[in-house]
């Protein structure tokens, strides 16, 4: 048993009833830093980092009451101080005369534990990244001035020589349509201390046009009362021109339902008056062409009139459906 413990690479050791070391393998001591002969005998409390030495003894008594500690999350010391995170599992062993004891295996997981602080890190960036995109920022500082960082002066198409950072200039860029509905938005936020987010569209010097997603967060002083705000813009023209696209593709298909359905609705009036015709009664035959005809004017004039025909709300009518 001893060969198996020393030639595993885990530190593993073992904890009598009253929580002294008991046993130490080679993985300990590489581990752990600590000879054999420093540390059997000795409290396993000490094993654990001072921040975490209350917690790890809590693991230990729940091991010796009977209860399987699996990859408990733990910080232990190393002999020259070094704090390293593990994973720990104790696990509870039946002795003679019912004693309690138990053999902790801690691994050292400070890889893991990188990788992962590397990958929220990764993550983070992304999602800055992402979200600089067409983006820019502004400050105001509650009363005339506006100054703007690099990514606004790209979005509006302006020299920085070309704005003189006066709240006009700020929403001299609004197309007239957008002007009044922006300001107020802003306005009202900074008057009641509160964020805010809105779109609106710009126009640049070169007479072209962007949509623009504005968010604001009120500057606050220690009494938070509003001192000034600061925000991003983001260019959301491209976001727009696609849910234009899709608006145009909907009403294409819709319009496709209509007609089909106009199609079917004639077509088998049509042929109930066809029906009659080849059964030799013209009068009935007639009563069905005039009422295709009326039904034929009556959805031209849903279609080209006060609205739409909604898909499935053509029906054949009772007469039509017996000759």
């Amino acid at each position: 048993m001893a060969a198996v413990l020393d030639s595993s690479d885990d530190a593993i050791f073992g904890i009598d009833g009253t929580g002294v070391v008991t046993r130490w393998n080679a993985g300990a001591r590489d581990l752990f830093g600590y000879d054999e002969a420093e540390v059997v005998g000795g409290p396993v409390a000490v094993l654990f980092a001072d921040h975490r030495r209350g917690e790890g003894e809590v693991l230990v008594q729940r091991a010796l009451s009977g209860e399987r500690v699996d990859r408990a999350d733990s910080d232990i010391s190393r002999t020259d101080g070094l704090v390293v995170p593990v994973s720990l599992t104790i696990t509870p062993i039946s002795a003679p005369q019912g004693r309690s004891v138990a053999v902790a295996v801690a691994r050292d997981v400070s890889e893991q534990k990188l990788a992962a602080a590397t990958l929220t890190e990764n993550e983070e960036r992304l999602r800055e990244s992402e979200a600089l995109a067409h983006t820019g920022a502004w400050l105001w500082d509650g009363q005339d001035l506006v100054q703007w960082s690099d990514g606004m002066y790209s979005i509006h198409g302006i020299d920085p020589l070309d704005f003189d950072d006066t709240l006009e200039a700020h929403f001299a860029v609004v197309q007239n349509e957008d002007r009044g509905a922006a300001e107020v938005e802003m306005l009202e936020a900074f008057a009641e201390a509160r964020s805010f987010e809105t779109e609106y569209r710009i126009q640049r010097p070169d007479h072209t046009s962007a949509w623009v997603h504005v968010r604001g967060e009120p500057i606050l002083d220690a009494l938070h009362r509003p001192q000034g705000m600061t925000g991003i813009y983001q260019d959301v023209s491209e976001r727009r021109r696609a849910e234009a696209d899709r608006r145009l593709l909907s009403e294409a298909h819709l319009r496709q339902r209509q007609a089909r359905e106009i199609n079917d609705e004639i077509v088998q009036r049509l042929v109930v008056a066809q029906l009659a015709l080849d059964l030799g009664d013209s009068e009935r035959a007639h009563i069905h062409l005039q009422s295709t005809l009326a039904t034929a004017r009556h959805l031209v004039t849903e279609l080209l009139g006060a609205g739409p025909v909604q898909p499935g709300s053509l029906r054949r009518s009772a007469a039509a459906e017996s000759i």
